[in-house]
Parts: C-alpha cells; structure tokens; sequence
C-alpha cells in the first residue's frame, strides 16, 4: 500500500527533508552569487529577485519551525537563509 504524504508543516521537517532542504538553498544561493559575480546589470536584478524571493520563503519556513517547536536544526538552517540572501540581495540592489 503506497504511503499518504502529510499536509501537516512539521511533518515537512524531518532531519532528511532538511538536509535536502539545505542543498537546495545552496543551490539556489551560489546560482545568486555567480549571477552577481558577472558584470551586467540585468543579471544583477535576477540576481536580487531570486534572493528576495528566497529569503521571503526562507523566512515563512522559519516562521512554520519556530510555530512547530523543538526544530532548532531547521529553524538556524532558515534563519541563516534568510541572512545569507538578505545580503545577496543587498548586494544585487546596491
């Protein structure tokens, strides 16, 4: 028998799902990083929209950790999300 996925937040935050939760931000932070590393403008835009809208993500993540309680593995894995595209994204608009 297949198993149901959950709707319920905390069950989203499991040790397996936020480690890939963590390559993942990765990811998507050295994609912001090269594209302000280049030269052009337009670049640097997409660059802050990207980090805009994953700290926006970042932060409601934070928010449903601290909401569930007893997660601080994946509550300091958001919070330093949002840190680290705040400041890619201050740096793109800057």
């Amino acid at each position: 028998m297949p198993t149901r996925s959950s709707l319920r937040p905390e069950d989203a935050l499991r040790p397996r799902l936020i480690r890939r939760e963590a390559i993942q931000l990765g990811i998507v932070a050295l994609v912001a990083a090269v594209l302000l590393a280049t030269g052009s403008t337009a670049l640097h835009v997409v660059s802050g929209v990207i980090s805009v809208v994953a700290a926006a993500l970042a932060s409601i993540a934070g928010v449903v950790a601290w909401r569930v309680g007893g997660r601080s593995g994946s509550l300091a894995l958001y919070v330093g999300a949002v840190v680290v595209f705040g400041l890619l994204a201050f740096l793109a608009f800057s």
